[in-house]
């Protein structure tokens, strides 16, 4: 049974948390011709300052 994970920074909501994992569970099912319910998508979301980006915080970046 396929797991994935996405991680990225907060800021997305729960409806576009919604869409991404149905799309993502169909298009992994299709490859792996499972059915949706053996898929499991976990979704990791940090915050800025917990993010380094080209040796800056996130955070930082995004004050700028």
């Amino acid at each position: 049974m396929p797991v994935i994970t996405i991680a990225g920074n907060e800021g997305i909501s729960v409806d576009k948390k919604r869409k991404m994992v149905k799309d993502i569970s169909e298009t992994v099912a299709e490859a792996y011709d499972l059915p949706v319910s053996a898929i499991t998508v976990l979704v990791q979301a940090y915050p800025s300052e917990s993010v380094g980006v080209g040796g800056s915080l996130l955070s930082d970046l995004l004050k700028e």
